[in-house]
């Protein structure tokens, strides 16, 4: 792929000179030469074999203990660390990866795939991503640069730009959302866990604990709404990293993962930033996040349950990529504002 169609997508290549990913046979002869990220999915080696979508060696499969919401798309989840590495966990807020760290995310719609998602860490603070589109007889998966796809049921697939896979992913130093300390140590997760990433030595210091409880609060409900407002909204914007989105909020989302030991969650940054507060953003100045009780009358209540029209650009949260409203852990959370007092 040529380096202008790279820029014009927003992500970094190795224009200056040609590499060969780590891309086994039978692809190995076609990947020569190839740019980083390369213009063809096999080519980031995450398959041995695409059309039998066996998996290449060296690549771990995991699914998180909550998913991001997604308009009900179905997701998988793989990650490549090298040879002889782990990941830094120094700061269970914000781990570390080794350079050369590869992680996928392939959505599938009504059982078909749709797209795969492509982060690589190339430099010590440098990472480079890409989208892939699936052909029709999903045979192969080429470099997209976002738009809608109509889909069958009148409705379309949204598949992100550049630019908004950024709004999101610029709330993590290193970059990687979903694979995290929280997402991977509680009940839930599945494949290369947290205990997992212990177990096979590939994370150090090795975590105080490796399985994560959110206490309750007094409500009896706080820890599904907890742990769902931390995946959609805290992991990415609503944190305390001067570079996410949502930083100037100071609306803070994101689970401590040192305090998931089944001690309270009463006095979590979730709640003290949002239970009585005010916002102070332009569009919503004035209105309480969350009221305490009267859930109907909580800002935090009116932005999830809503989906913006072309007049209301700012009027959901989170505020892309999801064009339908997670109705039952919305629901969720309106069930644990109505048990606060």
């Amino acid at each position: 792929m040529k380096c202008g169609a790279l820029a014009l997508l927003g992500v970094l290549s190795a224009c200056g000179g040609k590499v060969l990913p780590e891309a086994p046979d039978p692809y190995a002869q076609e990947c020569v030469g190839a740019n980083v990220p390369p213009s063809n999915l096999v080519c980031t080696g995450l398959y041995a074999n695409v059309e039998t979508k066996e998996m290449a060696p060296g690549v771990h499969s995991y699914a998180p203990a909550v998913a991001l919401w997604a308009d009900h798309a179905e997701k998988q989840r793989w990650i490549f660390l090298p040879a002889g590495t782990k990941i830094d966990a120094s700061d269970p807020n914000e781990w570390t990866f080794p350079v050369g760290t590869k992680v996928w995310k392939e959505f599938s719609r009504d059982g078909k795939r749709v797209e795969t998602r492509l982060f690589q860490k190339v430099r010590s603070t440098v990472w480079v991503r890409a989208t892939y589109r699936w052909n029709a007889g999903e045979s192969a998966a080429t470099i997209a640069m976002g738009g809608d796809i109509p889909w069958g049921d009148g409705g379309t697939y949204h598949i992100p730009t550049g630019d908004e896979c950024d709004k999101c992913h610029r709330g993590r130093t290193d970059r990687i959302l979903g694979f995290e300390q929280v997402s991977l140590g509680m009940d839930g997760a599945s494949g290369l866990t947290l205990a997992q990433l212990v177990a096979q030595g590939l994370i150090a210091p090795v975590p105080a604990r490796t399985h994560l409880t959110i206490g309750d609060d007094g409500t009896g409900v706080a820890a599904a709404p907890l742990a769902w407002i931390h995946v959609n909204c805290g992991v990415s914007c609503h944190n305390g990293n001067s570079d996410s989105t949502a930083y100037g909020s100071g609306q803070l989302l994101r689970l401590d993962p040192t305090l998931l030991d089944g001690q309270s969650s009463s006095a979590f940054d979730t709640r003290k930033t949002t239970l009585n507060v005010v916002a102070h953003t332009p569009t919503w100045n004035g209105q309480i996040r969350i009221v305490p009780g009267a859930p109907n009358d909580s800002l935090f209540v009116k932005l999830i349950s809503n989906r913006a029209t072309a007049n209301q650009a700012t009027s959901q949260m989170p505020p892309i990529a999801s064009l339908l409203v997670d109705e039952p852990n919305t629901q969720n959370v309106v069930t644990w504002i109505s048990k606060m007092h």
